[in-house]
């Protein structure tokens, strides 16, 4: 299991459903849904190899918890964070191309 920072959302949003508070586990979700897309955002705008590779290991981990809890909303988020770390990769690889050649 990857360490992601939005699990406690995860065991909360189990926990409200475990217990039929549907008011509870809908706000866990959005606060998941927060949780994953802010702070891919977040390692997106650093740019760094590493940090999209972390970015992508959370919506990985977004998918799955999506999927599994039943959050649709949360696909629609990850494909334009998955553009916008490719987006990022392609601007950086004429760069990548020039230092090689040099």
């Amino acid at each position: 299991m990857v360490n992601v920072p939005c699990i406690k959302w995860e065991k909360l949003i189990e926990h409200a459903e475990k217990n039929n508070n549907r008011e509870k586990a809908l706000e866990f979700k959005e606060k998941l849904v927060e949780c994953i897309v802010y702070t891919a955002q977040e390692l997106i705008a650093r740019g760094r190899s590493r940090d999209l590779e972390r970015a992508e290991e959370i919506l990985k981990y977004g998918e799955d918890v999506g999927n599994r809890l039943g959050i649709k909303e949360l696909s629609f988020h990850i494909n334009l964070l998955r553009k916008k770390i490719e987006e990022k990769r392609e601007r950086r690889r004429p760069k990548e191309e020039e230092a090689v050649s040099k």
